[in-house]
């Protein structure tokens, strides 16, 4: 049996480190704001240059892979 993430495709893997490292300078600096940043810009990134400027091919599921690492850094901020 294959662990989970060598089954995740190679871009879902991409919009996981690039949300790790946004998200975490953001988070640590500007904190909740930071998040609501961080956020936009996951979204922004996949509604504005991949859909409206067709970019590239807009897809939830990397909006939730890049958001993924800022919800677990506002996480543990907070605890």
């Amino acid at each position: 049996m294959k662990a989970p993430f060598l089954e995740t495709p190679r871009d879902k893997l991409i919009h996981f480190v690039y949300g790790t490292f946004v998200s975490f300078f953001l988070i640590a600096l500007f904190s909740e704001i930071g998040f609501l940043i961080s956020i936009a810009i996951f979204l922004g990134k996949e509604f504005i240059y991949d859909k409206l400027m067709k970019k590239g091919t807009p897809e939830i599921n990397d909006f939730v892979y890049s958001s993924i690492p800022a919800m677990l850094f506002i996480i543990m901020k907070n605890l």
